[in-house]
């Protein structure tokens, strides 16, 4: 039977009867047709540390108007049973910590009249995360989460103007997924040259009311091998390399194009970045992009990569670095002659980050990219040295990039080399991309280089 929902009658006229006695009578409050949750959307985001399921979208049959009044978060419960062959299934209670009325199955924090509740969840919820790994093979696979989430409204939503009673016996399962900004790349697949067909997405800047001509750079991402596989989704979702740059924040600084390729290691056609034919397949794919954008700005086209993505960094600029004007490169390794990478690279920008303490990349082998700055510096090539806790607060470790950057200008540096103290990289050593793409210091260097200055 459908749960009632009830609207005040706002009195309009004057006392309508007086009794005898001198009592007056009240008028009866107005009775509408009732509001049932008939839908939920679960909503994505990527968070430093991969992909989060950060809000549920609640969907009623009808518009629920409730002015400026907030929704109790206590009014809903939120659960999730996910499963995937082969591992035990994801199950717990989400936890609510903020609900608002909303026209669109959106995050925007605000309340507006509309057909949606949406339900912001704790982050650090055990059971937001969207992904597992496949320790096997170190690849990280995601949920499929249709259905993976249910809600209902257990408690009454009251405002001044309306109440919408519980229903704690209408449970909706999610029938839909919206994975913020991800859902904003196009997909592509490049026949290459080189013999790789490669899957890629990319991002578009938006260019309404744009000049006529103007130009936009494009930032190249190269994933890790987590990442890796022929879904063309997990070089976005693993972490923050690719969507850090299609962000409405950073875009409101720096719109550009994003371009992030996805590496195969099982595919004897394909490869990991440190096979050639793949290397020479970046660059295909880039070289293609550009033809086929024109209001790409050659002049600032960065690369940046992280473990596996950083080995082909290395290499890609180690023969191609005139199509880049910077790099920022992360958990870096396999370079073969630091010291010819060292005077190829010379003048050409970098930002390198690795944890000293990485068991899977490690900081001091031959051929990191530790090796390779300090054979910059004993060629004569002068490098910026910072260490800090990946712990810090962002700001603070934005305070000490910024410190960076101004003894590089100071010097006439092209080369800034943090290193991230033992034991303060977040959840484990190797995961030093999270302080990296985390700091806007960072990123904002590597828009500031440019061919033509």
């Amino acid at each position: 039977m459908p749960v009632p929902w009830t609207r005040t009658a706002a009195v309009t006229t004057a006392a309508i009867a007086v009794t005898a006695c001198g009592a007056a009578a009240s008028a009866s409050p107005a009775h509408e047709a009732s509001a049932s949750v008939v839908d939920a959307t679960v909503i994505t985001e990527v968070a430093p540390s991969g992909l989060k399921v950060t809000a549920i979208a609640v969907e009623y049959d009808r518009v629920l108007k409730l002015g400026g009044t907030g929704v109790d978060v206590d009014a809903f419960d939120v659960e999730v049973d996910l499963g995937a062959g082969g591992i035990a299934p994801l199950v717990g209670e989400r936890t609510v910590t903020a609900a608002y009325t909303s026209d669109t199955p959106d995050i925007t924090g605000k309340q507006r009249a509309g057909r949606y509740v949406i339900l912001e969840l704790d982050e650090d919820d055990a059971a937001a995360t969207a992904s597992y790994v496949d320790w096997s093979t170190t690849i990280t696979h995601y949920y499929d989460l249709a259905g993976g989430y249910t809600v209902a409204q257990v408690g009454d939503i009251v405002s001044p103007r309306v109440t919408v009673d519980a229903q704690p016996g209408n449970v909706v399962a999610n029938s839909d997924v919206e994975n913020l900004l991800i859902d904003e790349y196009a997909s592509g697949t490049l026949a290459t040259e080189a013999g790789p067909v490669l899957d890629y997405r990319y991002y578009t800047p938006e260019k309404s009311g744009e000049k006529k001509g103007k130009k936009y750079p494009l930032v190249v991402s190269l994933h890790g091998f987590g990442e890796s596989g022929s879904n063309n989704f997990s070089q976005l979702a693993g972490n923050q390399i690719s969507t850090v740059f299609a962000s409405d924040e950073r875009q409101l600084t720096d719109p550009a194009y994003v371009l992030s390729p996805q590496a195969d290691p099982f595919d004897g056609t394909k490869g990991a970045w440190w096979a050639p034919q793949m290397q020479e397949a970046v660059i295909d794919l880039v070289e293609d992009f550009i033809a086929s954008h024109p209001d790409v700005d050659t002049s600032r086209v960065y690369l940046t990569g992280l473990s596996m993505g950083s080995y082909g960094s290395w290499a890609i600029l180690g023969e191609h670095s005139d199509l880049f004007a910077g790099a920022v490169v992360v958990c870096g390794g396999g370079v073969a002659d630091v010291e010819a990478a060292a005077a190829e690279l010379a003048d050409f920008p970098i930002w390198a980050v690795h944890s000293e303490d990485d068991f899977v990349v490690d900081y001091y082998a031959d051929g990191s990219d530790f090796r390779v700055f300090e054979a910059f510096e004993a060629a004569g090539t002068p490098v910026v040295w910072t260490e800090w806790s990946g712990l810090l607060a962002d700001d603070t470790q934005e305070a000490l990039a910024k410190a960076a950057v101004k003894e590089a200008r100071h010097s006439g540096s092209e080369h800034l080399f943090t290193t991230i103290e033992s034991g303060t990289t977040p959840i484990f050593s190797h995961l030093s991309w999270i302080p990296t793409y985390s700091n806007d210091v960072i990123l904002d260097w590597l828009f500031d280089q440019d061919q033509d200055r």
